[in-house]
């Protein structure tokens, strides 16, 4: 299976992950992001099971450049639940994939500078279709705009591309174990980390008084589906994790529009059941839209899978 066939498996296990962190960031559930990500990171401790599949310990750019990774990411993720909180999850989401892609294209050119190398047309031209469609898919609708969903969407984006930086280069360094597992102890490090912050920490200490309601039934299907979501999200990120070690991370970003096209369709259709949470705004022109960005995103992928050469960009 090559980077590509994990990556589109990956994203897809994404999206739906990313549709249910909207449903779970709603009030009469988690609501706090600090809380959400705080849960998350502690979910990240069983992938040590990793460990007997190739993991080496003493590898000390390993550690430094794994935990640097999963630290920067969780802070990513945490910014990224604010914008999904504030906005259309069809629209938040987009506009962090396509940040952080912008990003990572420009460490590549850098580092095409450096070392002299040059990089075919058509692979250019695939990446540009893949951000080309996420751009389409992000813009228009009618979500929270501002200065505070700005910044999100823009320190989202930042973190995310240098986590992925930090993590190819922990691959590089040794495995994909031994990256991966260091990585996954560097986000519940930083789970940790939030409770040195006075807002993150106050929203996680009140989630005793948050659970501790009459509405049981209520509470037991807000952690059914928050294991749920990290069992797709996990899988999902593992995926992705494999697809970077393969192949470039620039591409295995670009390629998350796969993630955002199916974003828009789970939440389209769960905007008519709960209207109230994922409020997407429909109408024939961004739906329109959507279905070009779609077909844009098909071309880039199809033009990636043909392509030569993607590997080696970063």
């Amino acid at each position: 299976m090559n980077w590509i066939s994990v990556a589109l498996a990956g994203y897809g296990l994404n999206a739906i992950a990313s549709v249910f962190d909207k449903f779970l960031l709603s009030e009469k559930r988690i609501g706090a992001p600090a809380l959400y990500a705080f849960f998350m990171s502690l979910m990240n401790l069983p992938f040590i099971a990793l460990i007997p599949f190739g993991f080496v310990l003493f590898v000390p750019a390993a550690i430094a450049l794994g935990i640097a990774s999963g630290f920067v990411f969780l802070y990513g993720l945490l910014t990224s639940y604010m914008a999904i909180k504030r906005s259309e999850v069809s629209r938040a989401v987009p506009l962090i994939g396509v940040t952080s892609v912008g990003f990572l294209f420009v460490v590549f050119l850098f580092s095409l500078f450096l070392s002299g190398g040059s990089v075919s047309f058509s692979s250019l031209l695939a990446l540009g279709l893949l951000v080309g469609g996420a751009i389409i898919l992000a813009t228009g609708g009618k979500g929270v705009s501002g200065p505070g969903f700005v910044r999100s969407i823009l320190l989202s984006g930042a973190l995310t591309a240098l986590a992925l930086v930090l993590l190819k280069a922990a691959y590089l360094s040794s495995n994909f174990v031994t990256g991966f597992v260091w990585s996954k102890v560097g986000i519940f490090l930083a789970g940790i980390s939030l409770f040195a912050v006075p807002s993150f920490r106050e929203a996680i200490l009140s989630s005793h008084d948050r659970f501790a309601t009459p509405k049981k039934k209520r509470n037991l299907m807000t952690v059914g589906y928050f294991l749920l979501t990290q069992v797709f999200g996990g899988i999902g990120t593992i995926l992705v994790s494999y697809a970077v070690s393969l192949g470039s991370a620039t591409f295995v970003q670009g390629m998350n529009g796969v993630q955002y096209g199916l974003v828009f369709i789970f939440a389209t259709i769960l905007s008519i059941r709960y209207p109230h949470v994922f409020r997407e705004h429909i109408s024939h022109r961004e739906t329109v839209r959507k279905v070009i960005a779609i077909v844009l995103l098909a071309l880039g992928i199809w033009l990636a899978s043909v392509g030569t050469g993607l590997e080696s960009i970063l």
